[in-house]
């Protein structure tokens, strides 16, 4: 009988959700496709789009799989995986549990520590877990394969770095692992779905978990690779939308431009409801690279600012200055391009005049491009980052000493142990963290607008508190966000 391989997606947030999240689970059909293409059985169960998710893994629990797969962030998502770990442990206690993912692969060594991971895939597992499963199936050392860790006799053993994949050779995702339908985003009258092209940054943001994960190392699809797999979603799932969610797409930019180039002239007449790029990069960009931007149909881009205090940006090396900020949004404006922007609070000894810079900046930025969104979340410490390294040196940050205290970490609260923080910067951040999701020109809002016609309408209601607030930093008496915590209607973030 042909072995089976079964993986599993853990829903990436906690509490009640007025915005599922919808977001093909491409850190699974990444590793799964080679599995596949070699003959395997692979069944992919997603718990964050599936409701009946339990009876479908039950159901693939009884034909005895030959290893377990999960992937984690580091957040709430590694309660879900491991609630879900312990349940197949007790109905195929003989199946190795592997985990994969950012959190395992820069914390390998505690997470093995859990009784439940048995192994972990450290990095990329395109080239590794297909050699994880063959070495499992014929029962050969896991020591000769190369990336992972493993628990063995009570010892952890690993088994080294292994290169980085080409991304350009790698064939077509299985997507018919999956189904697809699950996965529409509907933007701007488009379905979309998630789509990759590129890994890896080369830049050093000091909050951010990639230079740990990629090295600093950009490695992309060649154009026509992009298109021919762009074309193929196309034509066997009548896509005509894609969420680019590439770290950097734009750090090579005549390969961007190539792209751009390619999806006009082969007609293609898709929208791209979301692509990254830094402040900078658009500020250098002149306005025929615009224009054939929009003509390929790029729809938003997305910018992380995290902050508008001089001081803070230079902290975490982000290497943009917030006059290039207000410039890029202004040349978008003229391009019909929407610009989202991402900030952060609570970064180290962030104080409350320097929020107060960040969320002027945010509130110029929609009052000078009113198509603009803006979201805000709370800095976490990520392992193995420059500014957690930070923390622990100069600040007393002791970082969770088991897998699962790391699932108290989300982008929704500023922990009491955040030593980091100001006093007064916490009150202000607990304060105004509601009414700045629920702005009208948040980026939550716009996602809720879309799904929940309900909520929608209760942050209309609430809309000239939350924005009078915002505007004067009023932390007075924060009665709503109190309460809304208090019935669990936060989502916590991974």
């Amino acid at each position: 009988m042909t072995p089976h391989i079964l993986l599993f997606n853990p829903a990436a947030l906690s509490g009640w959700q007025p915005s599922p999240r919808m977001e093909l689970p491409l850190s699974l059909l990444c590793p799964a496709t080679p599995v596949d293409r070699a003959g395997y059985r692979v069944t992919i169960v997603d718990q964050s789009v599936n409701r009946d998710w339990r009876r479908e893994l039950e159901e693939a629990l009884k034909t005895k799989p030959l290893c377990f797969g999960v992937t984690c962030m580091t957040g709430p998502q590694i309660f879900h995986a491991l609630a879900v770990c312990k349940l197949v442990r007790e109905r195929q206690p003989d199946a190795p549990i592997v985990w994969g993912g950012i959190h395992g692969s820069i914390l390998s060594q505690q997470t093995l520590q859990n009784p439940y991971v048995d192994i972990v895939v450290v990095g990329e597992g395109e080239a590794t877990f297909i050699e994880l499963v063959r070495a499992l199936e014929s029962g050969a050392p896991l020591a000769q394969v190369k990336g992972i860790a493993f628990r063995e006799n009570g010892r952890v053993t690993f088994t080294g770095t292994r290169e980085f994949v080409d991304m350009d050779a790698q064939p077509p995702l299985a997507y018919h692992l999956v189904d697809v339908s699950r996965y529409r985003r509907r933007l701007f009258g488009v379905d979309h779905v998630a789509f990759n092209s590129s890994r890896g940054c080369a830049f050093d943001c000091a909050f951010c978990w990639d230079p740990v994960m990629h090295q600093r190392r950009f490695r992309a699809m060649r154009p026509e690779t992009v298109l021919d797999h762009l074309q193929r979603l196309m034509h066997d799932y009548a896509l005509h939308g894609f969420w680019f969610n590439d770290d950097n797409f734009f750090t090579d930019p005549r390969r961007s431009e190539e792209i751009f180039l390619a999806i006009v002239r082969a007609g293609l007449n898709i929208t791209i409801g979301k692509l990254h790029v830094r402040a900078d990069a658009l500020c250098r960009m002149n306005t025929e690279s615009l224009d054939l931007m929009a003509r390929a149909g790029v729809r938003t881009l997305t910018m992380g600012v995290e902050s508008g205090s001089p001081r803070l940006l230079e902290l975490i090396n982000k290497r943009i200055s917030v006059d290039q900020v207000v410039e890029a949004n202004r040349r978008l404006l003229r391009h019909g391009i929407t610009p989202s922007y991402t900030f952060m609070m609570g970064l180290p000894d962030e104080t409350p005049d320097e929020l107060a810079q960040t969320v002027r900046l945010a509130l110029q930025l929609t009052d000078e491009n009113p198509g603009a969104r803006w979201g805000f979340n709370v800095y976490t410490p990520y392992p193995g980052t420059e500014l957690y390294n930070l923390l622990v040196a100069k600040y007393g940050f002791k970082p969770p000493g088991r897998l699962e205290e790391w699932g108290e970490y989300n982008y929704r609260d500023v922990r009491e142990d955040a030593s980091w923080v100001p006093k007064e910067t916490k009150r202000l951040i607990r304060a105004l963290d509601f009414p700045l999701m629920c702005n009208a020109q948040a980026k939550a809002m716009a996602s809720y607008k879309r799904i929940n016609p309900i909520v929608a309408l209760s942050m209309r209601v609430y809309g000239p508190l939350a924005r009078y607030r915002i505007r004067h930093l009023d932390a007075r008496f924060p009665i709503e966000t109190k309460l809304v915590k208090s019935l669990g209607l936060f989502a916590r973030r991974k």
